[in-house]
């Protein structure tokens, strides 16, 4: 390789690591944590969270189950909920509203979404 292209290869990096380094991709800023607290009797909800850079999958989530997945950069990260025929999303990390908390806890119940810092207080 001739100077040039370490050069350039250097100044990839040293770019890549910023970029990195700014959004906090590779430690965890934040956990997530979606608990179903539905009615008993109602099926699973089928439970998919996302951000603009990391795609946390689809899980089945029954009553009482919590899932949790870690926030490893400070953007917008939005779950969608689907218990039979009805659909929700909402927010679940806001980088302005939980960037000094470092859990997040949501409460899925027939009535609404509950966010908690603490677990305790909804």
């Amino acid at each position: 390789m001739d100077g040039r292209s370490s050069y350039v290869l250097f100044l990839v990096s040293v770019f890549i690591f910023s970029v990195a380094g700014r959004l906090g991709l590779g430690k965890r800023i934040a956990t997530i944590h979606v608990t179903n607290s539905m009615p008993r009797e109602l099926q699973p909800i089928q439970l998919g969270c996302n951000s603009r850079y990391k795609d946390h999958g689809m899980h089945q989530l029954h009553v009482g189950e919590d899932y949790q997945f870690g926030v490893e950069e400070k953007a917008l990260h939005f779950c969608e909920a689907v218990s039979g025929r009805q659909i929700a999303s909402w927010h679940a990390y806001q980088p302005r509203r939980d960037w000094n908390h470092k859990a997040v806890f949501w409460r899925v119940k027939e009535n609404g979404f509950f966010l908690s810092w603490d677990n305790s207080s909804w």
